[in-house]
This record gives structure tokens, C-alpha cells and sequence, in this order.
């Protein structure tokens, strides 16, 4: 049986396995996980205007490593940033059409890891799991 000392280890590894999977199999987009995670937060919101303070609260990151992130997928082409229509202090974050485009390699590489890190576990055994994520989540947030 697992012991409660051993729990966030194996979270963790589990974390820093499936991101390093994930990274080789995106890298000939030149994207890491990170930077996927939050384009696909934009595609999903595609309809109502997104800032880095909605990016920071999603993703519970700190604003100088959003900042960094943003300011790397600009550089990359996959992101504009303009005026908010909301704020003028803010900027509005838009997907462009070099990230529509790598939208589905990015999902197809998504998938392939969560195949893979899921592999030989049932359908029960995994509502479980999302059970047990969820109140460890919730736990932590409280």
C-alpha cells in the first residue's frame, strides 16, 4: 500500500515523466508543455477575451512566469497580444493562425501521452483516480 510520505513523490515523478514525454513529442513544434497547456486554455476560450491575469489564476502561476511564457510564444508566432478592450492597462491574448495550425499535432501528442501514462488502467480505476485528484486539489486549495 501507498504511505502518505509517499504520495506527493509520486505525484511529482508522475508530473516530471509525463512532461518530459510530452516535450519530446512536441518539440519539432518548438513548444513546451507549458506553453501548450496555455494555448490550449485560449482555444478554449476562444470566445471572450483572455488576459495574463486570467492565465496566472487558471494555471495558479506566478505573473513573472506567465510573462515569461507569453513573451516566448510571441517570440515563436503562436500568440498576439493587443490592446484589452476590457482594461487599456491590460493586453488581450489571441491565438494566430500558426497556432490554429499546430492545434492538432498538439492534441494528437496530448493524447498519445495520456494513452500512454493510462495505459493497463480500467475505466473504474480511473474514476477513482479523478475522485482522488479532485479532493487532494481540493484539499490543498482550502
Amino acid at each position: 500500500m501507498l504511505s502518505h510520505a509517499t504520495m506527493g513523490m509520486y505525484i511529482t515523478m508522475i508530473h516530471n515523466q509525463f512532461k518530459e514525454q510530452l516535450n519530446r513529442s512536441v518539440e519539432q513544434l518548438d513548444l513546451t508543455t507549458s506553453q501548450i497547456h496555455i494555448l490550449f486554455y485560449l482555444k478554449n476560450n476562444e470566445n471572450r477575451e483572455v488576459i495574463q491575469k486570467d492565465i496566472e489564476e487558471r494555471f495558479n502561476l506566478s505573473n513573472p512566469t506567465v510573462t515569461g511564457i507569453i513573451k516566448r510564444l510571441e517570440t515563436k508566432g503562436f500568440i498576439e497580444r493587443s490592446v484589452s478592450s476590457k482594461d487599456a492597462r491590460s493586453k488581450k491574448i489571441t491565438m494566430t493562425e500558426k497556432s490554429y495550425k499546430a492545434n492538432e499535432e498538439m492534441k494528437k501528442a496530448m493524447h498519445e501521452a495520456n494513452e500512454h501514462l493510462l495505459q493497463g488502467i480500467s475505466e473504474e480505476e480511473l474514476g477513482i483516480l479523478e475522485g482522488c485528484f479532485k479532493r487532494m486539489l481540493h484539499n490543498l486549495e482550502g
